[in-house]
């Protein structure tokens, strides 16, 4: 291959590379806040898996979380929405470091809902989603106080979902 026409490949492929990138930009940049720091985590080759049930790493904040079907699982606290057949379900816990205001993000469409007191699962204070972002399609943010948490994922599509949990920008 000539010099000129491998620089012609790579200006081609840097190109579609660019476009591509600016395709998926106004659907993640329609978000109420930005989904950067998420997006980054999600992509990321050392994101780790998760079994329902399992406790998210304080050092990591995004993880996999491996699914269950819905009818086959028991959320620790019941949630807000009634079981959707052939939809997956699972939960993880965590610990919150200091009182403020946390997001929960997932990769995919599906409901979330949050717990501290192990009974009642809390009302979001900003809810944030979009179709069209790769890697991102919502974000849910809660006013959480120190301690453990429980968040639970239900009528997922499928049986993996990246979560991650951090503190509000």
């Amino acid at each position: 291959m000539s010099v000129s026409r491998a620089i012609l490949v790579a200006g081609l492929i840097t190109v579609s590379v660019n476009a591509a990138t600016a395709e998926d930009a106004p659907a993640c940049a329609s978000f109420a806040w930005s989904m950067a720091r998420e997006r980054t985590a999600f992509a990321s080759p050392n994101l780790s898996t998760l079994a329902s049930g399992s406790a998210l790493p304080s050092d990591a904040g995004a993880a996999q979380l491996t699914l269950k079907p819905a009818a086959e699982i028991e959320l620790p606290v019941p949630s807000e929405r009634t079981i959707k057949p052939d939809t997956f379900a699972g939960f993880v816990t965590a610990t919150v470091p200091a009182a403020g205001t946390y997001q929960v993000t997932l990769s995919d469409d599906a409901w979330v809902d949050v717990s501290q007191d192990g009974r009642s699962t809390l009302k979001p204070t900003a809810i944030s989603g979009k179709a069209g972002c790769p890697d991102v399609r919502k974000s849910v943010r809660f006013a959480l106080d120190a301690g453990s948490v429980t968040i639970e994922i239900s009528r997922a599509p499928g049986p993996q979902i990246k979560l991650d949990l951090l503190k509000a920008e």
